[in-house]
């Protein structure tokens, strides 16, 4: 009996030693949860916003990317006629149509527009796109890209003939172009560029010659 008692003695020391959370350490707990989850959900919302900037600016790329590949393409089979920082006329011989193209920066995007040439010879055309005023160029402008997109280009003009001993040069033509995205207060750019080497064999003997092209 008196070890039984003993027994019964020892688990209630070990029952009345256990304690509880007092409020203090509650409150102390809670707060640290709520600093915690304060942070985590500051880090959180700025990890959305930068994924979805990212994924913005890639769409845009994308579809600038495609416009460049379209532009170099272009110019391969084309003759500068003029060009800035901000735009560039070309003769492109390379379809049965000839064509006066002039791409340009305006603003936050890229625009393209057509003016096509009768069925004159290439000097004439030539000359004829020289002559084409930026309001009929504005009549068929349209927009190449999505999104934010500024750029430049740089063009050299194709020079000489090397079959009368004269010194040439290649033309060629430089885009540069920088995509950017600004979404709920998330900066995401991109940038790309491309040079494109002409290909006019009247002015440089080097190329496509447009008197005889299709």
């Amino acid at each position: 009996m008196h070890k039984f008692n003993k027994k019964l003695n020892n688990k209630k020391l070990k029952v009345s030693s256990r304690y509880g959370f007092t409020l203090v350490e509650v409150i102390i707990s809670m707060g640290i949860f709520v600093v915690v989850m304060a942070g985590s959900s500051g880090v959180f919302a700025s990890a959305f916003k930068s994924y979805k900037g990212a994924k913005n600016v890639n769409e845009n790329l994308k579809n600038a990317q495609f416009a460049m590949n379209l532009m170099s393409k272009t110019f391969r089979t084309s003759s500068i006629v003029s060009s800035s920082a901000t735009s560039i006329v070309i003769f492109d011989y390379s379809r049965t149509t000839r064509a006066c193209i002039r791409y340009r920066f305006d603003g936050d995007s890229l625009k393209e527009s057509r003016f096509n040439v009768g069925g004159a010879t290439s000097a004439i055309k030539l000359t004829n796109c020289a002559g084409v005023s930026s309001a009929v160029f504005n009549a068929s402008e349209s927009v190449m890209t999505s999104g934010s997109v500024q750029g430049s280009f740089a063009a050299t003009d194709s020079a000489g003939n090397d079959t009368t001993g004269a010194s040439t040069r290649v033309g060629k033509v430089t885009v540069r172009m920088k995509i950017t995205n600004n979404t709920g207060g998330a900066s995401s750019e991109a940038v790309i560029q491309s040079t494109s080497s002409l290909r006019d064999y009247t002015v440089a003997n080097v190329g496509i010659d447009p008197n005889n092209a299709l």
